[in-house]
C-alpha cells in the first residue's frame, strides 16, 4: 500500500468505504492492513477474510478475534454515512497530507473539517510549546508566526492550551492559514476552552483528527496527535517548554521523521525554557530571526524597513538598546545612562508612537 511516488491511484467509493471499516477495527492500523495489501493486493478480498486466513498471516488468535468480531458489526454504508459531515481522507487520497505521507507508520485515515486546500501546501511550520507560557513566549508568537503566516507558510499546532492557541489565533489574526491537529474525535473539541478559536479556524483553515467519532479522548492520544503535528510539516518549532513538556515529545518524533527541529532560546532562570535550552545544546536550530526559519522553505524574507524617524537623540538611544532583546526600564536606565525621569518620559514618547511595546513588568521591546 505505501508508494515510493508521491502520485497515487485514488480508490473507488466502495473501496475507500471498506478502507473506512478497516480503520475502524481496534489494533489494525497502517502497518497490519499495508501487510494484508502485500499479500491480496484487493482490499475487497481483505474484508472478507476469514479467522484461518489471518492466521495464515501470522495474526495471533486474539486479534484474528478482534479482527472477526468488529469486522461483522460494522455496516459499510451506515458507517460511512455517520461522516458525511466531515471529510474523509485515506493513505491513497489525493489531499492526504504530503509529509505525514513520508513518515513511518501514518494514520490509514484523517478526518478532516474546513479548506482542504491547505494540504496542498508544502510549506508548513509545526510550532508547539507550554501551556503555561511566559508573557516572552507570547512575545514570540506575536514576534515570529505573523512573519511566517504572511509569506504563506501554514501554521500547524494542536489547539491546546497555551503557545498552541496563541499560535492559531496569531495566524488567523494575519489572515494567514492554520492546521489544527486534535487528540480527540472531530466533532468533540478538546480542551473546550478552544471551542471558539476551533469555529474560526474551521472558517479560515483547518481541523483534522485521526480518532473516530465516538471513541474516548483518552490520555495516550496526545502523544499520537503530537507525532501527527511532526510529521505533518518539514520543521517543528518550539517556543518554551520545561524539562517534561510535551512539546518536547513533538520535537523527539520530529527527529525520528528527519524532520527540522527550531528551538527559541530562553532564560537560564526560566524552568519554561529548560527544554529548549536543553534541545539547542542537543543539537537543534537556534531561531533568533525571521530569516532562520525561512530559510528551511527556501524563502526570502525581502524585508526593507523604512527609515525611523526619531523625535530626539534619546529616543534613538532607547531604540538601539531594545533592538536585539526585551529589556527591562532599570536596565534601560543602566545602559542609556540617562536620567531615569528622562527615560520614563522617552519610553513613554516612543510607546504611544508605536516604536517599542510594553509586554509587561515594566520590560519594552520594539
Amino acid at each position: 500500500m505505501k508508494s515510493d511516488t508521491s502520485e497515487t491511484q485514488e480508490l473507488s467509493l466502495v473501496h475507500r468505504k471498506i478502507l473506512l471499516g478497516l480503520f475502524l477495527i481496534p489494533y489494525f492500523g497502517f502497518k497490519k492492513i499495508n501487510l494484508l495489501f502485500k499479500v491480496y493486493q484487493d482490499l475487497e478480498k481483505i474484508w472478507r477474510l476469514g479467522y484461518k486466513d489471518l492466521q495464515k498471516n501470522k495474526f495471533s488468535n486474539r486479534l484474528c478475534g478482534i479482527f472477526i468480531h468488529h469486522r461483522n458489526q460494522i455496516n459499510l454504508e451506515q458507517t460511512w454515512n455517520l461522516y458525511k459531515n466531515y471529510h474523509i481522507l485515506n493513505y491513497f487520497d489525493k489531499n492526504y497530507p504530503y509529509f505525514l505521507k513520508q513518515s513511518y507508520n501514518p494514520p490509514l485515515i484523517i478526518f478532516a473539517l474546513g479548506n482542504l486546500e491547505l494540504l496542498k501546501n508544502k510549506n508548513l511550520l509545526s510550532v508547539v510549546g507550554s501551556r503555561k507560557f511566559s508573557s516572552y513566549g507570547k512575545s514570540v508568537i506575536e514576534k515570529f508566526i505573523k512573519n511566517v503566516a504572511e509569506k504563506n507558510i501554514t501554521i500547524v499546532s494542536g489547539l491546546a492550551m497555551g503557545i498552541d492557541a496563541l499560535a492559531h489565533q496569531e495566524a488567523l489574526d494575519t489572515k494567514g492559514s492554520t492546521i489544527a491537529v486534535l487528540g480527540s474525535p472531530i466533532n468533540q473539541i478538546a480542551p473546550q476552552t478552544n471551542f471558539y478559536l476551533a469555529k474560526k479556524i474551521v472558517k479560515q483553515g483547518l481541523i483534522i483528527s485521526e480518532f473516530p467519532l465516538g471513541s474516548a479522548v483518552r490520555k495516550e492520544n496526545f502523544p499520537q496527535r503530537n507525532k501527527t503535528i511532526a510529521s505533518l510539516s518539514p520543521a517543528t518549532l518550539i517556543i518554551e517548554a520545561g524539562e517534561r513538556s510535551g512539546a518536547l515529545i513533538t520535537a523527539k518524533y520530529a527527529l525520528e521523521e528527519n524532520r527540522e527541529v527550531l528551538t527559541i532560546p530562553g532564560s537560564i532562570f526560566q524552568k519554561n525554557s529548560e527544554g529548549t535550552n536543553e534541545l539547542i545544546k542537543q543539537g537543534a536550530k537556534l531561531v533568533n530571526s525571521l530569516e532562520d526559519i525561512l530559510e528551511i522553505y527556501n524563502i526570502s524574507s525581502n524585508t526593507k524597513q523604512s527609515k525611523i524617524i526619531f523625535n530626539s537623540k534619546n529616543q534613538e538611544i532607547i531604540y538601539q538598546i531594545l533592538e536585539n532583546q526585551a529589556i527591562h526600564i532599570d536596565k534601560i536606565v543602566e545602559y542609556s545612562r540617562l536620567n531615569t525621569n528622562v527615560v520614563i518620559a522617552t519610553i513613554t514618547e516612543m510607546e504611544l508612537g508605536g516604536l517599542i511595546k510594553n509586554i509587561g513588568n515594566q520590560t519594552y521591546q520594539i
